[in-house]
């Protein structure tokens, strides 16, 4: 009786124990260090964002988030990296628009597909671009005395760029396509070569985050005339968007950051980093020390961010097509 009991009793205590071991597995997330992906060089603005970030959500998790940048091929390099690493949660992009959206349009073959091979975790952070001209050297006092020159001078104005895709050069198709002028694109690789050339007198405007040109517009070095948002600036109140310049067809167009991981990766994990960001986009010290930098630090749920990039794609797909962005 004895052993037909236990011959009974084992196997049923054996899957306890597989549950409990799997039930503890998951529970025990994250149990090593986090590696979060850059697909920038380090000092840039969505660098600062992952560190500063990385250092938050590293008190609420418990582990260490390790910030790896991989630059390279406009962000592909990274995405790429990250969407075939292993579902466990363990490597994280930190994709600004052209990686989670934009490039998806631009290539005509990537090594990867966005919609299928990442799966959307939060948004992190946003910030607008503003349209600024060299303060000595420069005519233009407004964005209508530039648009008016664009308009009665085709192709004589020199506008430049992070580079094909980036957020600055959609700021500025959006800006130039709404305002119907013809201008020269100049694209640099970062904003820090773009900005020297406008303060050396080599392109007539840019569209700099605010992160970035605050410092500038502060030092009197640059002018803005415009931000992208759609809405002015705590920062540059008096500052006009596109739609007070008359220029309101849906375009407008913010820097914004996102967190993803490879496709497959558990519901439960992401929903975990999904609610470490939430945590850090709460702490009131934190989030007021990257506004006073330009940048909105925010949050939101898997599904919401699911949503914003498909609505993102949307606008994106149809602004790269109406303004003819093409890469050489």
């Amino acid at each position: 009786m004895k052993k037909v009991l236990a011959h009974k009793v084992a196997p049923l205590l054996a899957g306890m124990g597989l549950m409990f071991c799997s039930l503890t597995a998951q529970a025990a997330y994250p149990d090593k260090p986090i590696r979060l992906v850059v697909p920038f060089t380090p000092g840039g603005v969505t660098d600062v964002i992952a560190r500063g970030v990385a250092q938050q959500m590293s008190k609420d998790l418990g582990q260490i988030i390790i910030v790896e940048n991989k630059p390279g091929a406009s962000g592909i390099i990274a995405t790429d990296f990250v969407a075939k690493s292993a579902p466990d949660g363990y490597t994280v992009l930190l994709a600004a628009v052209g990686q989670a959206v934009v490039n998806n349009h631009l290539y005509k073959k990537l090594p990867y597909d966005p919609a299928q091979d990442l799966t959307a975790v939060s948004l992190v952070a946003e910030g607008q671009n503003v349209l600024v001209v060299n303060a000595k050297q420069s005519p233009f006092s407004t964005g209508q005395e530039l648009i008016d020159h664009a308009r009665a001078k085709p192709e004589d104005l020199t506008y430049a760029s992070f580079g094909n895709g980036s957020s600055s050069h959609l700021s500025a198709a959006a800006f130039t396509t709404m305002a119907n002028i013809d201008v020269i694109h100049a694209p640099y690789r970062g904003s820090a070569p773009a900005m020297t050339d406008l303060l050396g007198g080599h392109i007539s405007f840019m569209f700099d985050s605010m992160g970035t040109a605050i410092t500038h517009i502060n030092a009197n070095t640059v002018r803005p005339l415009a931000v992208s948002g759609p809405e002015r600036s705590s920062l540059l109140p008096n500052v006009p968007t596109f739609a007070e310049l008359g220029l309101d067809q849906g375009y407008n167009v913010t820097a914004w950051f996102g967190f993803h991981v490879s496709s497959g990766t558990p519901a439960d994990i992401v929903e975990r980093l999904s609610q470490s960001m939430k945590t850090v986009s709460e702490n009131a010290e934190f989030v007021e020390t990257f506004r006073r930098q330009g940048v909105d630090i925010i949050s939101s749920t898997p599904a919401e961010y699911a949503e914003f990039l498909r609505q993102e794609d949307e606008k994106f797909g149809s602004l790269i097509k109406q303004a003819d962005i093409t890469l050489d």
